[in-house]
């Protein structure tokens, strides 16, 4: 490829992706925050929201803070606070104007009272109630909210950190969409071992459930390197996500990495170990991951299309908090996954950066097993339009811009642009 060529391609997809960020940063938005509290002292109730964890829960249990959101309330006050976290219901009593404060969570059964020498005192053994995960209380939170809310960042939605994982080994290993591996040609010859393959794309989705909207926007980073025989190969992918909903904002990462290994000229097996995490401030979640799974991708020719069947077999868990120590959610997770589908493309009459272009359609199921979280099934419908390159021996997908639409259990609904290209 020469110079100007590739600098003409590379100006288009900067042009094209910029062009998907815009529109889906001009989406209109229903979201409301993931925070609330309401506050009643002395006969003067208020109510407030916040988009940040951490700020909630430091101004929402300590008497220094409820000043703030309450102009009514001093530290001898009789005073409720009803707060909300993420889904979860949550209540700090004040019964008397003494130090007295009885912190409960009905959907977790925990009722517990301190009777400290002073309010304050009582408000500090609350902190380290909650600081040293007493009761398991940080487990047991962390375990509800993936069981009974879909805007956790650690799993439980098809926007989580694990869902991610899971649909990153899934193109690893299939190919679907253009993602992770290469395809070889017919005649399996190469004049030479062909170089490595890098890869960038840009996902960018809104989603909606329960009355929550986000805003999801991935760039997955991914390597190719074939072999000598190019029907085996190495492949490696790293997504960056981002995810925002009612303005509490997540990030998180994981590198995946496989061997691809040819059973058939057309069939291949690909298995990959991925390590992944995940952090915010806003959503007070933290969290390790780590995955190992086995692709199965089978190609075949009917009706003069190509077509692919996709299967997953995958182990995803937990492994710990990088910010133990604070009042977060523990997150103690062990699932198991299947991820299957089947994709048929064709060639069309159109030509891009002066290269054949193929269609392609597929729908990919995912069911989650183990550990309940709340959408543990979900399906994924896709239609792409790319560029097809070849070089010594090798075809594969050099730039490809789809729309991805997923629906799940719980009225789960999603809407993805996809935008890929290899050099």
């Amino acid at each position: 490829m020469d110079l100007k060529f590739f600098a003409l391609r590379s100006r288009a997809v900067l042009g094209a992706v910029s062009a998907l960020v815009l529109a889906i940063s001009m989406a209109p938005t229903n979201a409301e925050p993931l925070f609330n509290v309401t506050v009643t002292s002395n006969g003067t109730t208020t109510e407030t929201s916040f988009t940040n964890a951490v700020d909630f829960i430091d101004q929402t249990t300590t008497s220094e803070g409820l000043t703030g959101l309450n102009p009514a309330y001093t530290i001898s006050s009789i005073a409720t606070v009803m707060g909300d976290f993420r889904g979860v219901d949550y209540s700090l009593t004040y019964p008397d104007r003494g130090s007295t404060l009885i912190f409960e969570i009905p959907d977790l059964d925990i009722s517990q009272t301190f009777s400290e020498a002073t309010r304050e005192a009582s408000e500090d053994a609350l902190d380290d109630y909650l600081v040293t995960n007493q009761d398991n209380i940080l487990t047991r939170l962390g375990e509800f909210l993936v069981r009974t809310t879909a805007t956790d960042p650690v799993a439980g939605n098809p926007a989580s950190l694990q869902a991610n994982m899971i649909s990153s080994d899934f193109g690893l290993g299939s190919g679907f969409g253009g993602n992770g591996s290469v395809k070889v040609n017919d005649d399996n010859t190469v004049e030479e071992t062909s170089g490595g393959i890098p890869g960038l794309a840009a996902r960018l989705g809104r989603f909606s459930v329960d009355g929550n909207d986000g805003t999801v926007i991935e760039l997955p980073l991914s390597y190719v390197k074939p072999l000598a025989d190019p029907r085996w190969a190495v492949v490696l992918e790293m997504p960056l996500t981002y995810v925002d909903i009612g303005g509490s904002q997540s990030y998180s990462a994981s590198l995946g990495g496989g061997l691809r290994v040819p059973v058939l000229d057309n069939w291949s097996l690909t298995p990959s170990v991925r390590v992944g995490g995940v952090g915010s401030d806003d959503f007070g979640a933290f969290a390790f991951m780590y995955s190992g799974s086995v692709t199965s991708s089978f190609r075949f020719t009917a009706m003069g299309l190509d077509f692919n069947l996709g299967n997953m077999l995958s182990y995803i868990s937990t492994t710990g908090s990088p910010n133990d120590g604070e009042k977060s959610p523990d997150y103690d997770l062990q699932n198991t996954v299947t991820r299957n589908g089947l994709s048929a493309s064709g060639r069309t009459n159109w030509r891009l950066f002066d290269q054949p272009t193929t269609w392609e359609a597929s729908i990919v199921n995912t069911q989650i097993f183990g550990d309940d979280i709340y959408i543990d099934n979900f399906t994924d419908f896709a239609i792409s339009l790319g560029t097809v390159q070849s070089r010594n021996g090798l075809t594969w997908d050099a730039a490809r811009l789809g729309i991805t639409y997923t629906i799940g259990n719980h009225g789960f609904k999603k809407v993805n642009v996809n935008f890929g290209y290899k050099f």
